[in-house]
């Protein structure tokens, strides 16, 4: 209701505004704006600027619309605050505790969390699929440039997409030697981390 009340203030402000501002490109338009606030120059027009708004303006309606435009600004900046929010990923044990127990003895917990982590954000940006994979394995795989990653990560986004889940991962692990991380090779390291994320990233929408 506080918002209600402030409105016939705040539009007739912003109606004198426009047609004072109006008036004032008419009149001077050969008048330069100072585009740069750091510029020495500028400080004096704002100054200036806010004399003659204070002296034309009574002090409880500058105060009126000052306080609406604020309690505008704030509800904003809190709707922006809870979208972040909301589309912040989060890293639990109890969403991705399977998937640490299974692969515990196929790739670092580090890495694995670090996997986890960035196909979470991928999720949330709502790229392509194959985006969605090279973004959550680029990390891990600093040695890998995107175009290589891209071509790896092509069967997992198109070839693969009308297989089960379970086909897909069980399909990608077997074409990986059962070793340590560390004794596998760059390319046995890039297509185990592109299965894990398409498994992450089908657990999301499941």
């Amino acid at each position: 209701m506080a918002s209600d009340s402030t409105r016939p203030c705040f539009s007739a402000f912003r109606s004198q505004a426009e047609l004072e501002l109006l008036q004032v490109v008419l009149d001077d338009a050969d008048a330069s704006y100072p585009w740069n606030p750091a510029d020495p120059a500028a400080s004096s027009y704002f100054e200036q600027l806010e004399q003659e708004v204070a002296a034309g303006w009574p002090t409880d309606m500058l105060d009126s619309y000052a306080q609406s435009l604020s309690t505008q600004f704030d509800q904003l900046w809190a709707t922006v605050d809870s979208a972040q929010d909301a589309a912040q990923p989060v890293l639990t044990t109890a969403s991705f505790g399977g998937l640490f127990q299974r692969f515990a003895d196929r790739m670092p917990q580090g890495l694995l969390e670090r996997l986890v982590q960035q196909a979470q954000m991928a999720i949330a940006s709502s790229n392509s699929l194959a985006d969605q994979l090279v973004a959550s394995v680029r990390d891990v795989l600093p040695e890998w440039g995107d175009d290589d990653l891209y071509v790896l990560a092509r069967p997992f986004a198109y070839a693969m997409r009308d297989q089960g889940e379970t086909d897909l991962l069980e399909g990608a692990l077997r074409s990986v030697r059962s070793e340590a991380w560390e004794d596998l090779s760059s390319i046995e390291q890039a297509r185990l981390s592109l299965a894990i994320a398409r498994h992450i990233i089908d657990q999301s929408k499941a």
